[in-house]
């Protein structure tokens, strides 16, 4: 029976939405007390996010 039914999921992302949240958490990043002194970051890429912090 699983045969007869089929879904795809297709995910567009927005890329000026994505630049402005990254850019928003960079903030974030910045201004919190509990990351600051921390080497806690967050990149965008063509294709990708990084995110680098400590333990």
């Amino acid at each position: 029976m699983a045969k007869d039914n089929s879904f795809n999921v297709v995910s567009q992302v927005d890329m000026q939405e994505m630049d402005n949240a990254v850019n928003q958490v960079k903030k974030e990043i910045a201004q919190r007390y509990d990351f600051r002194g921390s080497a806690a970051s967050i990149d965008l890429d063509e294709k990708s996010v990084k995110l680098a912090a400590e333990d």
